[in-house]
C-alpha cells in the first residue's frame, strides 16, 4: 500500500478502536442512576423531551425519533430556541433529557430554571459528573467517554456517539420492561423495508 494511502487504513483503525474502548467504559458504568432513570420515564404521564445544541441536539433529535417508535410519546426541542419560545413545549407532566458533553453548555443551563420550575423530572446525559448540568438534575448518566476518538480530540466523536448509545440503552430497556413486541412496532413502523419485513414475518404466522 502506498505510504500516503497507509494513514486512511490507520487512522479508520485509530477511531474505532478508540470508540470501542469508549463504548466498553460506558457498559461498565451502568448502574442503579440507569435505572433511577428508567422509571422515570416508565412513571412519566406525558411525553419525553430530549435537548441540546450541536453534536449533543443531532442525538437528542434522534432520541426523540427512536423513543416516539418504541410507543413513549418524544419530542426534540432545541435548547437555542427554547428560550425564544420554544420552551412553551415542556409541560409539567413531562420528562427532560437533556445531553451535554461538558454539562455546562450555556443553552441548555439556561432553560434549566424555567423546566424545574414546573416541577418536571430531569436526566442528564453528561461527560463530567461534576458538572452544573449533572449536579442540578434528578439524575445524571455520564456516558463514559474520557476523550474523544482518532488523532483530533477536539473533534466529537466518542462523546456523540456514547450519549447517542446510552440514550439506546434507556430507550429500548424502557420498552422491553413494558413488553414491546416485533408486532407493535409494525403499528409504528409500516413503511419501508422494515415495514416489509415485518408483514412478511406476520401473515406468515
Amino acid at each position: 500500500m502506498p505510504k500516503k494511502t497507509a494513514v486512511l487504513i490507520k487512522t479508520a483503525h485509530q477511531v474505532l478502536e478508540d470508540e470501542i474502548r469508549s463504548l466498553q467504559n460506558l457498559n461498565a458504568l451502568l448502574d442503579d442512576r440507569f435505572e433511577k432513570a428508567c422509571q422515570i420515564v416508565l412513571k412519566c404521564k406525558g411525553r419525553v423531551i430530549f435537548t441540546g445544541v450541536g453534536h449533543s441536539g443531532h442525538v437528542a433529535k434522534k432520541s426523540a425519533a427512536n423513543m416516539s417508535s418504541l410507543n413513549t410519546p418524544a419530542y426534540f426541542l432545541h435548547a437555542g430556541e427554547a428560550s425564544h419560545g420554544d420552551l412553551g413545549l415542556v409541560q409539567k407532566e413531562d420528562v427532560v433529557i437533556l445531553i451535554s458533553n461538558s454539562g455546562e453548555t450555556a443553552e441548555v443551563l439556561a432553560i434549566l430554571p424555567q423546566i424545574q420550575h414546573l416541577g418536571v423530572k430531569t436526566i442528564a446525559v453528561v461527560g463530567k459528573l461534576n458538572s452544573n448540568l449533572a449536579q442540578a438534575c434528578d439524575v445524571a448518566l455520564p456516558h463514559g467517554a474520557d476523550e474523544e476518538a482518532g488523532p483530533y480530540k477536539f473533534a466529537g466523536s466518542s462523546s456523540a456517539l456514547n450519549s447517542m448509545a446510552l440514550c439506546d440503552a434507556l430507550i429500548m430497556a424502557v420498552a422491553a420492561y413494558q413488553g414491546f413486541s416485533d408486532q407493535d412496532y409494525l403499528n409504528f413502523h409500516p413503511g419501508g423495508t422494515v415495514g416489509k419485513k415485518l408483514k412478511e414475518k406476520y401473515s406468515k404466522s
